[in-house]
């Protein structure tokens, strides 16, 4: 019988075995990487490159690793980072933090709040912490330069067009191509001026316009436009500007929202690497909207006894939860929809309160039961738990904490809802006797 491979070893593991497997290579890997790179910088800083045939480091990688250009010289960019703070060196080398958390700290970190981001980093996911992060300063961030090339072939008569927008910029031109999209679907003149001035509505037109009436479904989409439909939408952006050369007014619903937050951060929803300054001069220029975010997350309160939510509840549930979806680990911005906590079957209102916005893939994770989504004894703690006991508490509508970072006030499982196959992890008394009253004539 021929001895089975690596590959057929791996394959043949049950789900358990598998879910360990991927666990422990990434930890391995993630150590592995870290002590390339610092080991890496070492060799740079000793010049060390020249000694082997290569005028440089990132050469020399490319030789003798087949190791790209680009990557190499990201790799001594993170190492030179990670000199300037050892501490987070450390939790490198010890598998805590990934090789993109590590990036992403790198980009905010200073001497003086290295402790603080390196408890962030070890409290959420690394799309919840790119959100507490989004708005800070960047102390060795560059100005985006902002270009825009156009090239005509002069044989061909074909146009290549590239360029790199800086994070405003980018979100004022992706707010423009949405309702560009729009316009080329159906004549926006025949549109009401309150639907056209409301995003929210701008987004339900679309859908409506590029779905089949009788398959239309209760979704939002948000965001820019997808990639099949991007050129049509800069199309749309086109015959706008050509057919109307001379219009001053703003194109209704290409609107920027700037959330600003009670711990005075600005940032984008969508596109983090925005900083307070620059979109504060944003916010004074009025070209974008903005949201003062209270403690709890919330920009409006607003209760209705319908089951689907309001235009105006759907943007509050977005304005607090940064304009995606409010599932641990997840950033989708697209397909969202808004999903009752305590379902509406069950006598759950359709309040702020028992609404999340939730992709529709982490929609069905709920109706699969493989997440649960469940309003604690105090109301302020929403927790979101997963197969295995795994669970993450958001406070107040703010990102998501691993349970082990809420400490004593950590998921208890006393009640509420759990994902299948973790029944026995809820700490109830399930006896059905235990309380019943003394039947007559017995003591």
């Amino acid at each position: 019988m021929t001895a089975p491979t690596a590959i057929t070893t791996l394959i043949e593991q049950s789900d358990a075995e598998l879910t360990t497997t991927i666990t422990d290579a990434h930890r391995q890997l993630t150590r592995h990487k870290a002590r390339f790179i610092i080991a890496l910088t070492e060799f740079n800083d000793r010049e060390l490159a020249d000694a082997h045939g290569a005028p440089n480091t990132a050469a020399w990688l490319q030789r003798t690793h087949s190791i790209a250009r680009r990557t190499a010289y990201e790799y001594l960019r993170t190492g030179r980072g990670l000199r300037k703070f050892p501490r987070l060196a450390q939790e490198f080398l010890a598998a805590t933090f990934s090789y993109s958390v590590v990036r992403l700290l790198l980009r905010h970190m200073t001497p003086d709040n290295e402790e603080e981001l390196i408890g962030l980093a070890r409290a959420h996911p690394i799309t919840e912490l790119a959100q507490l992060l989004a708005g800070r300063d960047q102390p060795d961030s560059r100005p985006t330069a902002n270009r825009i090339s156009v090239v005509t072939d002069p044989e061909t008569g074909e146009v290549r067009i590239w360029g790199r927008l800086d994070p405003e910029r980018g979100a004022e031109f992706l707010a423009a191509l949405k309702i560009s999209e729009l316009a080329h679907l159906i004549d926006i003149d025949e549109v009401a001026e309150d639907e056209l001035a409301d995003p929210a509505a701008v987004e339900k037109l679309v859908e409506q316009a590029r779905t089949p009436e009788e398959e239309k479904p209760r979704k939002t989409r948000f965001g820019a436009p997808l990639s099949t439909t991007l050129f049509t939408a800069f199309m749309g952006l086109v015959h706008m500007v050509r057919s109307h050369p001379l219009s001053r007014v703003r194109a209704p619903g290409a609107e920027v929202n700037v959330l600003y937050t009670q711990d005075h951060r600005a940032f984008l929803p969508g596109h983090h690497g925005g900083q307070t300054g620059e979109l504060m001069r944003s916010v004074l220029n009025g070209s974008v909207r903005w949201h003062l975010l209270s403690r709890e997350g919330l920009a409006l309160k607003v209760s209705r006894s319908t089951r689907l939510a309001s235009r105006a509840q759907e943007k509050a549930l977005l304005t607090a939860w940064g304009h995606q979806c409010a599932a641990p680990g997840c950033d989708h911005t697209r397909f969202l929809e808004f999903h009752h906590i305590v379902p509406w079957a069950e006598g759950g209102v359709t309040e702020l309160a028992n609404l999340l916005p939730l992709c529709s893939g982490c929609h069905g994770l709920i109706a699969a039961g493989t997440m649960t989504v469940h309003i604690d004894a105090d109301p302020d703690l929403i927790r979101f738990r997963f197969p295995d006991g795994e669970c993450f508490t958001s406070e107040r509508r703010r990102p998501a904490v691993t349970d082990e970072a809420m400490g004593r006030w950590g998921d208890r499982y006393f009640d509420g809802p759990v994902p299948d196959g973790d029944e026995h992890l809820l700490q109830v008394w399930d006896h059905p006797d235990s309380f019943d009253e003394p039947r007559e004539g017995k003591v």
